[in-house]
């Protein structure tokens, strides 16, 4: 796609206030509408390129792990396409994850395709700051469909208020992230929700600290799903703890040092755009 013909992603989106306070005590929320059909469809290819491309040696579904079964997963893909970096750069995504922050500004951390392909399984419960070596819980996902997602494939599940428990049992996504969630949810009485079908361009948001899953794919539908993930301006490197926390440091930040500002060259001002 030529320079020229990328969308310029104008007009904004405000969330009210309500909604900000929703998301405060439940970690999550669903912005309708957040991209137009005519954008995603200027978009959409471009992503599904960059997939495609990054994924062209990726194994049957057969012979994968639980893990590798839930999706394709390709990160940093903004760094493949100038499509797609216009895409995870847009100031209108980047303010709706501010105003839900309550933040005055975002950069990003770092974007990836989740695809769920035809007969996908489950993506297992987990939380995703346990990945990140950040020293705060002001950091948000936008899980945004490409395609339309049915009631039947269904958008991701969300346990409320898990945000306010910080760390929840420290695993990785997997086997025993599932089994042991599972347990835990039901043992605490925690309640669970689903912001069920979504239209392509809309998007679910969630804090870092969301324990959530996502159900499998059960129909002919590729769920083609795009996400950016934004940190609070301001937030600096938190404790490097863990192997998957160290993979982190290295690629999302630099090798920045516990303590320094998250501000490198892989991590730009978002919002408010310059």
């Amino acid at each position: 796609m030529a320079a020229e013909a990328i969308p310029e992603m104008l007009g904004t989106v405000t969330v009210p206030p309500e909604q900000v306070d929703e998301f405060d005590a439940l970690g999550h929320t669903v912005v309708r509408g957040l991209a137009s059909p005519d954008e995603i469809a200027a978009f959409r290819p471009a992503i599904e390129d960059a997939v495609r491309r990054a994924t062209t040696r990726a194994r049957p579904l057969d012979e994968r792990d639980t893990y590798g079964k839930a999706f394709l997963q390709v990160p940093n893909l903004c760094a493949s396409d100038p499509v797609v970096r216009a895409f995870t750069f847009a100031a209108r995504f980047a303010r709706v994850a501010a105003e839900l922050l309550r933040v005055d500004g975002v950069r990003l951390y770092h974007d990836q395709a989740l695809f769920k392909e035809p007969g996908g399984g489950h993506t297992p419960w987990h939380q995703d700051q346990v990945y990140w070596p950040l020293d705060s819980d002001r950091s948000i996902t936008m899980w945004m469909p490409l395609v339309d997602v049915p009631a039947d494939v269904g958008s991701m599940t969300f346990v409320d208020g898990s945000h306010r428990h910080g760390d929840l049992g420290s695993w990785v996504i997997g086997d025993e992230s599932e089994a042991g969630f599972d347990e835990l949810i039901r043992d605490r009485g925690f309640v669970t929700s689903t912001h069920g079908a979504m239209r392509a361009g809309d998007a679910t948001f969630h804090t870092g600290w969301t324990l959530h899953r996502a159900g499998a794919n059960e129909t002919d539908l590729l769920r083609s799903v795009m996400t950016v993930i934004y940190v609070a301006d301001g937030i600096r490197v938190g404790p490097v703890d863990s192997p998957a926390r160290q993979l982190d440091q290295m690629f999302w930040l630099g090798g920045a040092a516990p303590g320094s500002l998250v501000d490198g060259p892989g991590n730009p001002l978002l919002w408010p755009a310059s």
